[in-house]
């Protein structure tokens, strides 16, 4: 809309100042698609490992019937979390998280093992120096680039049993499997499953809404300049962005999308008496903004409020930190690439691709009545060559893909050219001119398929014999001896036919509607029924005279009513009113017999 044009600049300017440069984003997907790629390396090392300790073990009888290879492995996978897998990377965010799936509980001997032959791993997949250090208290492994940017990635070990264990506690089921001793700390490990939750339902859910991301992305370091704000860093932030855009009824630009959460958190959702943030992604009904005091939700609300109030009297420059922009931008050069803002680091696997932008962003949502759709494409058929060598193309492709049209010559002048194109079909050669390369190609199928027997498709016109019933209507008029019922006779060929295409009128050349009002006043039309889909609609309208019912039916109700109308015509007034169309006729009669009038008075005046 445009009364946020102004707060869309400001809030895209100052996007592109905390997005991250290419040779930043260049290296997060190098530091993760190596970590990825050596992981995969390590659970291939620890598969063999165990191989080897099981056939030891079992001696002769090492092959023991197979269960699938990704079950067995100590290692299931790894998935990319926080800021990484939620595309919400700045400008400077240097902290990146993994989160390592294990079979079993994870524990310091494997924690320990895989940090070991990680290290090693990464020197063979890579020429880049990387730090490898363990965090047993955090459960965690740390990967730190010796280079410029000094990234650290995180790596979080956990295991999908710990969060079963906890579920059995919960309802009060005993539990019969005893942990290692060793085992890493349980809050720990369910703190990076419920990062690993997170992230998935931020891609399911905020990634899809339009301006979500970007605006999680200017609060993110509205959080990181305003202390007020830090308590909303992370989590909490992302919730209140996707449920106050989530709720709009239509798509909004960046500015009003802004604009929409700094209302929602001025409204007072954060106080004690307010509504909340609930997570969506705990069993349990869950505060995700539990953690703040009541000191600090009143310091939040006011903020929004101070915000709110500075973007309504056009100083959202001031929210944002930034200098205010002047009223008219220097256009960018055509040549510079968009940056795509919705993807920073792609999926190491395959993954479908983004969806098509929905028509309201393409052109704006305004103005979609089904009449300019309509006119779009009329326009789009009159500029097209005519239907039966369009038709013609489109069958021969359906039945033989993948012809080969050749050039053959191209002749005449540079002002009218004829172009001849040629194809081979089933071993024949078929060729065929036409004034563009398009035309040609266009006679060409039709001459195949005249060769095969086959339909070239619409052979009908409909404009020559509506010409020829008007000449004959027009002869007729200039005998002198035609009658009232054979006009009758030739005006109902030519209503049968108006009623396949043109206008729907009466004998009289008037709206049945009309007509039929005129001889009986106040008559009401009922709708019947309306069958059919969106774009075969059938009405059937009823209207009722002397106690007798006429139907009509038709593809909206103005043409179900006017059928109605013109069958209690035919029905009640057969003959039509005699008088009225000959007193509309006698005038064209006259015109076109006045010459041979003033010719027969010439040759009587020379005679006598």
């Amino acid at each position: 809309m445009r009364i946020f044009m102004n707060d869309d600049r400001h809030v895209m300017a100052k996007h592109s100042a905390v997005y991250p440069t290419q040779e930043e984003l260049e290296g997060v997907q190098n530091m993760v698609s190596h970590t990825e790629r050596a992981l995969k390396a390590v659970s291939d090392w620890l598969d063999e490992q165990e191989k080897v300790v099981k056939s030891g073990a079992w001696g002769t009888k090492c092959h023991e019937p197979k269960v699938s290879e990704q079950a067995t492995r100590s290692l299931r996978g790894v998935m990319r979390v926080g800021l990484v897998a939620k595309g919400l990377l700045l400008k400077g965010d240097l902290d990146l998280e993994l989160v390592l799936l294990c079979k079993d509980k994870p524990t310091i001997t494997l924690l320990k093992n895989v940090a070991d032959n990680l290290a090693v791993q990464l020197k063979t997949i890579t020429e880049d120096k990387y730090e490898v250090t363990q965090v047993i208290r955090e459960a965690t492994i740390v990967i730190k680039s010796t280079k410029e940017p000094p990234l650290t990635l995180t790596i979080n070990m956990t295991s999908p049993l710990v969060r079963e264990e906890v579920e059995k506690q919960a309802a009060g089921e005993t539990l019969s499997v005893n942990d290692p001793p060793d085992v890493l700390d349980r809050q720990k490990c369910l703190t990076a499953l419920a990062s690993l939750r997170h992230a998935k339902w931020f891609q399911a859910r905020a990634n899809g809404l339009r301006s979500c991301v970007i605006v999680i992305r200017i609060l993110r370091d509205l959080c990181s300049r305003v202390p007020t704000w830090a308590p909303l860093h992370g989590w909490p932030i992302e919730l209140l962005c996707e449920k106050a855009i989530g709720t709009g009824n239509r798509p909004m630009g960046a500015g009003e999308a802004l604009r929409r959460v700094l209302e929602c958190l001025a409204s007072g959702i954060l106080m004690a008496d307010g509504a909340g943030i609930c997570d969506p992604c705990e069993k349990e009904l869950t505060d995700a903004i539990g953690h703040l005091d009541l000191q600090q939700r009143e310091d939040l609300t006011q903020s929004a409020q101070h915000a709110l109030r500075l973007s309504a009297f056009g100083q959202l420059h001031k929210v944002l930190g930034m200098d205010p922009l002047p009223s008219k931008m220097p256009r960018k050069p055509r040549s510079e690439t968009p940056i795509d803002y919705t993807v920073q680091i792609p999926p190491s696997t395959t993954y479908a691709p983004p969806m098509k932008r929905p028509i309201e962003e393409e052109e704006g949502g305004e103005d979609k009545s089904p009449n300019k759709k309509k006119k779009k494409l009329q326009k789009k058929y009159e500029k097209s060559e005519p239907p039966q060598a369009m038709n013609a193309l489109m069958r021969l492709n359906q039945l033989k893909p993948g012809l080969q049209y050749k050039l053959l010559s191209q002749t005449g002048p540079v002002h009218v050219p004829v172009f001849t194109m040629a194809v081979e079909v089933d071993g024949k050669s078929f060729e065929a001119s036409g004034p563009s390369k398009r035309t040609a190609k266009l006679h060409v199928a039709v001459k195949v398929l005249q060769d095969m027997g086959l339909p070239t498709g619409v052979e009908l016109k409909t404009a020559e014999p509506v010409k020829t019933e008007v000449a004959t209507a027009i002869v007729e008029e200039v005998k002198p001896c035609i009658t009232p019922i054979a006009m009758d006779t030739a005006a109902t060929g030519a209503d049968s036919s108006a009623r396949q295409q043109g206008p729907i009128l009466t004998k009289h050349g008037k709206n049945p509607v009309m007509e039929l009002n005129e001889k009986r006043r106040g008559l009401k039309y009922e709708l019947i029924s309306e069958t059919g889909g969106s774009h075969d609609k059938r009405f059937v309208m009823e209207v009722e005279i002397d106690e007798q019912k006429f139907q009509g039916t038709g593809s909206n109700k103005k043409v179900a009513k006017a059928y109605a109308a013109l069958a209690a015509l035919d029905k009640l007034f057969p003959e039509g009113s005699v008088t009225e169309a000959a007193k509309k006729k006698k005038l064209p009669m006259v015109r076109f017999l006045l010459p041979y009038c003033i010719n027969v008075l010439a040759i009587v005046c020379q005679i006598y």
